[in-house]
């Protein structure tokens, strides 16, 4: 049995990329390595090699990024089938390049659009396949189409105590979030908004925490409520996790993301498009009384982890 070897190279991801690696790993001739490049930390051992090296970095060395390159480059042993880069632009040019020479198949997938992160545009030359979920960018610069995927399809029954649900990082979308939270209880709605920043943050009708919710977190709270909402940054197009969430817990969605529309699990029952911008909620109040709709598994499947590893990993 010939062996594949496949290394991820990623930073932190929710602990959404450990379901691709247990798909890989369920699969007896591959053989993975899983480089998550949040946990690889540098620590000064003294103060005179902190002062050293924020004097050599004005000269282009830093200890730290060595540190970084060497690190990753330890735990790839041998040459590669395929390596698989989430934000490449994390990672510096002579570093991709010895990657690209230690693989057969250099591959990034782009989670941001190249208007948010420019420099995924100058490092495409050194990869083999980029993949994006951002139509824009596919259609302009010739990507290859993937999108996010359904981790999961089992939720455990909880009573129900939250009209909608939404967990977001603290970023260019808080005036909106904000505004739509104060509208929401103000017509009756039982909200759980929960916001992540590193600091707590004082806003009337959301949640603040300064961790991340686990995945496992994030379920129970799903279960817990009659439909998810999800408000997208304006320079993202392509489908968040909320939505594939939705898709594999039976889950209502609303969405600013017009986008969603042009899928083949769209369905109105399940999945209302809003302009948060000019909200109604009593439309949102219908819009929960009505049925659930189950899309088929046929189409359900074609956006399951397991079809997307399949897809990027060429199984």
């Amino acid at each position: 049995m010939m062996l594949k070897k496949i290394t991820l190279i990623y930073p932190f991801a929710y602990g959404y990329l450990d379901y691709v690696v247990r798909e890989l790993e369920s699969r007896p001739n591959i053989v993975v390595t899983d480089i998550k490049t949040d946990t690889i930390k540098y620590t000064y051992p003294n103060i005179f090699v902190k002062v050293w090296n924020g004097i050599t970095k004005v000269f282009g060395s830093n200890i730290k990024k060595k540190y970084f390159t060497q690190q990753i480059l330890h735990q790839i042993k041998e040459k590669q089938d395929i390596i698989f880069v989430i934000r490449p632009d994390l990672l510096e040019d002579s570093l991709l390049k010895k990657l690209k020479a230690n693989t057969e198949i250099f591959t990034a997938y782009l989670y941001d659009s190249c208007q948010k992160f420019p420099r995924q545009l100058e490092i495409a030359p050194v990869f083999d396949e980029i993949y994006s979920y951002e139509k824009e960018d596919i259609k302009k610069y010739n990507f290859k189409e993937t999108s996010n995927f359904i981790y999961d399809e089992v939720l455990e029954p909880e009573e129900i105590q939250y009209d909608i649900f939404n967990v977001s990082s603290y970023d260019s979308r808080i005036n909106e979030i904000d505004a739509v939270s104060k509208i929401l209880t103000e017509a009756g709605l039982k909200i759980h908004f929960v916001l992540f920043w590193f600091e707590k943050l004082e806003y009337p009708h959301l949640i603040s925490t300064t961790r991340y919710l686990s995945l496992e977190e994030t379920k129970k709270l799903i279960s817990q409520s009659r439909a998810m909402i999800d408000i997208q940054r304006e320079d993202q197009q392509g489908l968040s996790f909320r939505t594939f969430e939705s898709l594999g817990y039976r889950k209502k969605l609303i969405t600013t993301n017009a986008s969603v529309k042009d899928y083949e699990f769209y369905h109105p029952n399940n999945i209302l498009i809003i302009d948060s911008y000019h909200l109604n909620p009593d439309e949102i109040k219908k819009f929960l009384e009505l049925d659930y709709i189950e899309i088929s598994q046929e189409i359900l499947d074609q956006y399951h982890v397991s079809h997307f590893t399949k897809k990027i990993f060429k199984l």
